[in-house]
């Protein structure tokens, strides 16, 4: 397994308590291996890229860096390059996101990056000898190159702000990328010899994102919403005025994540069309205008192969991702492949950076540890544990999601600032408690392994969430406001988050679709809890059929620790198989007395209520 050490205790945390004395880990191995198993790529590795320098020998980083991450060098081992394509990705593994490497055809990845922070945004140089990157190392989100001949890490950026997504010129002597200052998105330019400022290209009141320089060097596309909603654009640096132009214009669909193919006449991108993700590209010559956009295939953050024959993405589904390959050619095989973690970001280089039979699995530190009480129920089933300083008080989980729930509670701490999870909505609910009207019958908050967060947090602007369409069913992503907004936690929001509110303002349209999104991205720093709860097990649920009329069947609120069971044993750990026998949540009434011949005790499990009512807050003004 390819895992990651990590420590999620805060600094000087009141509510290390009770449970939160006990050390942080983890209850199951979330770093599994980083697996992306190519399939068919003896056709495409016989069309491979035209030939390359030869790479300088190669460091499989291995170790954790020194607490001065900052101004170190990771510990390195030695290993020589093949001429094989190569996957560059970020990936979220152990509750980190860092910069792996996979060489198609070869069964596992290698870890370049490691420590307690995350990795982001891998691109490799031009003469592939270099990966740029931004991190959060030195406590901000600044722009880093890692040498690969040395295992030296280099930091280009050191501002208040936030700098990500960078893009090497064909000559390796620039970097462009997307920098958060005044609160707006704007695309830099930064000459790595030192000698000169950073130069801002774009200076508008939109937001210009993701930039990617043109193999030719004279132009860099980008995306902008400075027409109303993101579309792709060209800068020619050839032009001191009009150098802009919109390449897509399309108002009602948002164009992402631009790649130029190998000699710049083509860009690929992602788009989203009735909730599938999908990859498109377009021409870039003066035919452009005339030439619509061509159907690759679903996915997103597409980049091209070396020899502009095919074109691989990242297909991502509620709690995974996989990498896929679409050949443009009809005599090209297609591949796909699955991964165990998370990938964020992918690049995919012409020649392979490091031989990975040179690296040793090592195994991180579990996230929280695991702790059993004792049982409090009849049997070996498990019991409920109560949950320290949560108000309103009394609330309980299951004994298998406490010490989950303690760590993540911890952590999101510890990103945002503030202790976010010490005020729930609910969290175990009572078989024989129903829940408002609306909700499934087989909730999983019936199960003591979900809870649901604050809808006062929610209503007063701490909480914004964005919906992710897949397919037919609705998911959503919930980020948290950060208590301080410097930079130095969190990063700003790319998409705008819905309000469910416009709802009632008397627009049929919205009235219909359950809301819509805000008319702006609101400013300032955000966590994203769902990625947070995910590295815990926490698992966020598809909306209910109704939500669109009915507000709390979105449930972009709730979070269940699954762990591989279905409801029904996950119900078992706590109730026997009679208690759950009938979908109906409460005892059937019966209409004709019955008598019964000796006493019978009444089941402990249907005695139980919810210790504290919580009171629902609804969403209409």
């Amino acid at each position: 397994m390819y895992n990651l050490a990590a420590s999620t205790e805060p600094q000087g945390s009141s509510i290390l308590k009770g449970k939160f004395a006990r050390k942080v880990g983890i209850t199951f191995a979330v770093g599994t291996a980083l697996l992306i198993a190519i399939l068919g790529w003896a056709g495409l590795a016989a069309e491979s890229a035209p030939s390359v320098p030869s790479v300088p020998l190669v460091r499989a980083l291995a170790q954790p860096p020194p607490a001065d991450a900052a101004a170190s060098t990771p510990s390195a081992r030695i290993s020589e390059a093949l001429p094989r394509e190569t996957f560059v990705v970020a990936a979220r593994v152990a509750g980190r996101s860092h910069i792996w490497a996979q060489v198609l055809g070869e069964p596992n990845a290698l870890q370049l990056t490691t420590g307690d922070w995350d990795d982001r945004n891998p691109v490799v140089s031009p003469g592939m000898d270099k990966i740029a990157f931004s991190s959060r190392q030195a406590g901000k989100w600044d722009l880093y190159v890692l040498k690969l001949d040395t295992g030296e890490v280099r930091q280009l950026t050191d501002t208040p702000g936030y700098e990500g997504k960078p893009t090497w010129s064909p000559d390796g002597l620039w970097v462009a990328y997307e920098a958060y200052y005044d609160d707006n998105f704007d695309i830099w330019i930064l000459p790595l010899g030192g000698s000169q400022s950073p130069i801002q290209l774009t200076n508008d009141s939109g937001s210009d994102t993701a930039p990617v320089w043109d193999p030719g060097g004279r132009r860099i596309a980008f995306v902008s919403d400075r027409s109303g909603s993101p579309d792709i654009y060209l800068a020619d640096l050839d032009k001191p005025t009009d150098r802009f132009s919109n390449l897509t214009l399309t108002p009602h669909i948002d164009e992402l994540d631009p790649a130029f193919n190998s000699d710049g006449t083509q860009i690929a991108f992602s788009v989203q069309i009735d909730g599938i993700y999908g990859i498109q590209r377009v021409q870039t010559d003066a035919d452009a205008a005339h030439s619509a956009p061509q159907w690759v295939g679903q996915g997103s953050d597409p980049v091209w192969s070396g020899n502009g024959k095919s074109i691989s993405g990242i297909l991502r589904t509620p709690y995974a991702a996989h990498i896929v390959t679409y050949p443009l050619e009809q005599s090209l095989p297609r591949g796909s492949g699955t991964m165990s973690g998370r990938i964020t970001e992918l690049d995919w280089s012409p020649q392979v950076l490091l031989q990975l039979a040179a690296y040793s699995t090592e195994n991180s530190e579990p996230l929280f540890d695991p702790v059993q009480d004792e049982p409090r129920s009849v049997g070996d089933r498990l019991g409920l544990v109560p949950l320290a300083e949560v108000t309103p008080f009394g609330f309980r989980l299951s004994d298998a999601a406490d010490e989950a729930f303690d760590a993540l509670r911890l952590r999101v701490l510890d990103e945002s600032g503030w202790d976010f999870l010490s005020n729930l909505q609910r969290a175990f609910v009572g078989i024989n408690e129903p829940l408002p009207p609306g909700y499934a019958y087989n909730d999983w908050l019936y199960t003591g392994r979900a809870f649901s967060i604050s809808q006062a947090a929610v209503q007063s602007g701490w909480v914004e969430v964005i919906p992710e369409e897949f397919g037919l069913e609705t998911y959503w992503r919930v980020y948290v406001r950060t208590s301080v907004q410097d930079g130095s936690l969190g990063e700003p929001l790319r998409s705008a988050p819905w309000n469910f509110t416009t709802r009632y303002i008397g627009d049929p349209a919205a009235y219909d679709a359950g809301g819509g999104p805000e008319s702006s991205v609101p400013d300032g720093y955000y966590v994203d809890f769902t990625a947070l709860a995910a590295d815990y097990g926490f698992q966020r649920l598809p909306a209910l059929r109704n939500w669109r009329s009915f507000y709390p069947g979105a449930r972009f609120d709730e979070f269940a620790l699954r762990d591989g069971l279905d409801w029904v044993s996950a119900m078992q750990e706590l109730y026997p198989a009679s208690a759950i026998a009938t979908p109906t949540p409460y005892q059937t009434p019966t209409t004709t007395p019955t008598n019964t011949p000796r006493p019978t005790p009444t089941p402990w499990w249907w005695r139980w209520r919810t210790p504290t009512p919580t009171l629902e807050l609804t969403a209409t003004p």
